[in-house]
């Protein structure tokens, strides 16, 4: 067990969809349909963001995102799954980030 959390428990939260997450957090999210990846192979989108007043423009490929809005060599400019995410927007650490995931995937069943 890895701190209140099984490893199980966290590969879990790491992979609940983006999408799942942040309908969970109350964020507005709007796809860029103009962007276009330099990479069309690697199927990155550009999606909006914004969260209790902050914006965030994020390119996703798969379960990773960059926030463009930050300077390249800065911190934390992205990250690679559903906690990094919700670290990103939020400014929530480990602990409290996986159970938001955790969360917004249960929600996510309960409503299925």
């Amino acid at each position: 067990m890895s701190g209140p959390f099984s490893r199980a428990e966290i590969e879990m939260a790491r992979n609940v969809p983006f999408k799942t997450v942040l309908e969970y957090l109350g964020a507005y999210v709007k796809l860029d349909k103009e962007y276009q990846p330099l990479d069309p192979d690697r199927r990155s989108i550009r999606l909006q963001i914004g969260f209790k007043q902050r914006d965030f423009r994020l390119v996703v490929t798969g379960e990773k995102f960059v926030n463009e809005l930050l300077p390249i060599d800065a911190t934390n400019r992205g990250g690679g799954g559903s906690i990094d995410l919700v670290k990103h927007l939020t400014g929530l650490g480990f602990v409290p980030a996986v159970r938001a995931c955790l969360d917004a995937a249960q929600t996510r069943e309960v409503r299925t």
